[in-house]
């Protein structure tokens, strides 16, 4: 159980750049670009694609304090 608290630790701590990461780079990230490819108007389809990017920066960035918090209880129940 501490090897698995010790990891739950790391992944926490690496999933916060990852979280800056997806949130600048979320644009060009292929997931959902299929449906944001049939909009015609350029604007709104650049809105749409920074919005994509910030639901899913704010979703990693939820990681590391769930990752965190798992750690803390494993480690306390060890």
């Amino acid at each position: 159980m501490e090897t698995v608290s010790q990891v739950l630790f790391w992944v926490g701590l690496v999933s916060i750049p990852l979280s800056w990461l997806v949130w600048f780079f979320g644009p060009q990230i292929e997931v959902g670009r299929h449906v944001l490819s049939k909009i015609t108007d350029p604007a709104l389809q650049a809105a749409l694609k920074e919005a994509h990017a910030e639901r899913w920066g704010i979703f990693v960035g939820l990681w590391p304090a769930t990752l965190f918090v798992l750690s803390f209880i494993l480690e306390k129940r060890v």
